[in-house]
């Protein structure tokens, strides 16, 4: 069997794999395989001739790759197609494991950066510091590639080498390396708020992994014997999500024993499955729980958070959240390729789908049989309270944070916080605290101002599109003249727009530095008195009879 012919089988066994965990929609008498029989051939009919007869040569392995992806695009936003390079990142999903060398790297100013050195790994051990840049990888050399695009060549498998060249401060440095097991914390904060005899105990979780209820039951074993649980707040903010497993694991440490968790359902009848809590909680039922959501807060983030208020068993702060109702499952399809495929949906315990991105109806391919199943809003919580489906989970107490400026988007664009921050402490060595206030502003605005620090605001590109233009038309002087005028007030105010700024920007720049200073749990210490969402959670636990209104008790 030739080389074409190998690809082929290869590919087609992919294809009918993917077509058989889709489950494709029937209705009639049709039968199931004969379509998928009949379709199969005329796909290959045509990846066949494309790839023997086309004008170009082509890439026949991608050409499949792309074909399968095309397929996939018109279901929902989370089916994918997962080749041998895209592994990591479900090992990371799954485990919050994957092979590298222990930093973070950022897109700084055209350049590759790496903005934190884990501890104990790879990248500490042998001497590379936040802030120097990465020039090549493996001799290759990055500087028109992106960010997510070197996370790919950085990581790898578990003991294999990478080499890194490395700009710092003008010096060229060559580094060699040895991927480790990375292994990223679930829990990055457990602790009692000050002051600790308010009892108000308070974790952060990031993601959910196999070893996420775990971390959980050590940090509140850890709480309790550190002190008596009189609150407790659970931040799910910025988190994406992971496992359905870890969900339903971390949620019974939290509810009473025997209550109704999430549903799953899939598109045959009898994959409804219901998931509840099999133990005893580790949090009394009389202590009060806050849960903090954002925007950025989704999939089994959203299962805690809306168990939770489903249950009336805590309140949800924040704004509301990404909004993901999906469940996934990775099929094998052979050695090198994967499918991440949505096999169900979930719903809250009151029965609501809080899916945000409606592709079920908006598909313009059509490839949905029926589209009008899930029209039902309104669902009641179980003291009664009514909660909304779709569009995620709606706060209980919704607590805006305030856009950020265009002045602080501009400082950020161009690297500001973090090259003050380098300067800063070069200019003061040793330093070990840093006190937000009025001296470390005044020196960040003449840092800027000596670093010829500029930007253009949108008010500015758009004057100078009228510029443009009038400039095309020519228009007499009397324009130019109007538009120097607004020229000149947009001046003025952007030198006042910092001032405006001065909160957001001081705590920019505490932040940086504090960075490289400090540890993260220091860094998750020190923003806790500029975290308004957080303080009004504490505020809310403190409030009884405010909080037992809220939850309609």
């Amino acid at each position: 069997m030739n080389k074409f012919k190998i690809k082929n089988v290869s590919v087609f066994l992919i294809l009918f794999l993917i077509i058989s965990y889709l489950g494709l929609s029937y209705s009639g008498n049709d039968d199931i395989y004969e379509k998928i029989n009949r379709n199969m051939e005329l796909f290959g009919q045509v990846y066949k001739e494309i790839a023997l007869n086309y004008v170009d040569e082509i890439d026949a392995d991608k050409f499949m790759t792309a074909g399968i992806e095309g397929m996939l695009s018109t279901l929902d936003p989370y089916t994918n197609f997962i080749d041998e390079n895209s592994r990591d990142q479900i090992d990371l999903i799954t485990s919050g494991k994957y092979g590298g060398i222990g930093v973070t790297i950022t897109y700084r100013d055209s350049v590759i950066v790496i903005t934190e050195i884990m501890n104990g790994y790879e990248a500490q051990k042998k001497g590379l510091r936040v802030g120097d840049k990465i020039i090549e990888i493996d001799g290759n050399n990055i500087n028109s590639r992106k960010a997510e695009t070197m996370k790919g060549l950085v990581r790898g498998p578990v003991g294999t080498e990478v080499k890194l060249k490395i700009d710092r401060d003008g010096e060229m440095l060559d580094f060699i390396l040895t991927r480790q097991e990375i292994i990223l914390k679930n829990v990055s904060y457990s602790g009692f708020l000050e002051p600790k005899e308010k009892g108000i105990a308070y974790i952060r979780l990031d993601r959910f992994t196999n070893i996420s209820e775990s971390e959980i039951e050590n940090a509140i074993n850890k709480l309790k014997s550190s002190g008596e649980i009189k609150g407790l707040i659970l931040d799910l903010r910025d988190n994406g999500g992971g496992l359905l497993d870890a969900a339903t694991g971390i949620l019974n440490k939290l509810v009473a024993k025997n209550s109704l968790l999430v549903i799953t359902k899939g598109k045959r009848s009898d994959s409804e499955k219901k998931y509840f809590s099999k133990e005893e909680p580790m949090i009394s039922e009389t202590v009060p729980i806050a849960v903090l959501i954002n925007e950025k807060t989704a999939s089994a983030s959203e299962i805690v958070s809306g168990a939770i208020q489903d249950l009336d068993r805590g309140i949800i702060v924040g704004t509301k959240s990404f909004g993901k109702g999906l469940v996934q499952q990775i099929k094998d399809l052979d050695k090198n390729a994967q499918i991440k495929i949505t096999s169900s949906r979930y719903y809250t315990p009151s029965g609501r789908w809080i899916q945000e991105k409606d592709y079920f109806k908006e598909n313009k391919y059509g490839v949905f049989v029926e589209k009008n199943k899930y029209d039902q809003t309104d669902f009641k919580t179980l003291n009664g309270r009514i909660v909304k489906a779709y569009g995620g989970i709606e706060p209980d107490v919704e607590v805006k944070i305030k856009p950020e400026s265009e002045i602080y988007a501009g400082l950020l664009s161009k690297d500001m916080f973090f090259k003050f921050a380098r300067h800063y402490l070069q200019s003061n060595p040793g330093v070990k605290t840093v006190i937000p206030g009025n001296e470390i502003f005044d020196e960040f605005t003449s840092f800027i101002k000596n670093n010829g620090f500029s930007y253009d605001s949108k008010i500015e590109k758009k004057l100078k599109e009228i510029e443009e233009l009038a400039s095309e038309k020519n228009y007499n002087s009397g324009i130019s003249g109007t538009l120097k005028k607004i020229e000149d007030e947009i001046e003025a105010h952007e030198t006042s727009e910092i001032e405006n700024s001065k909160e957001e920007i001081t705590r920019a720049i505490v932040n940086e530095i504090n960075k490289m200073i400090i540890t993260e749990s220091e860094q998750i210490e020190a923003a806790f008195p500029f975290d308004t969402q957080l303080q009004k959670a504490v505020q809310l636990i403190e409030d009884a009879s405010e909080y037992n209104r809220i939850l309609g008790k």
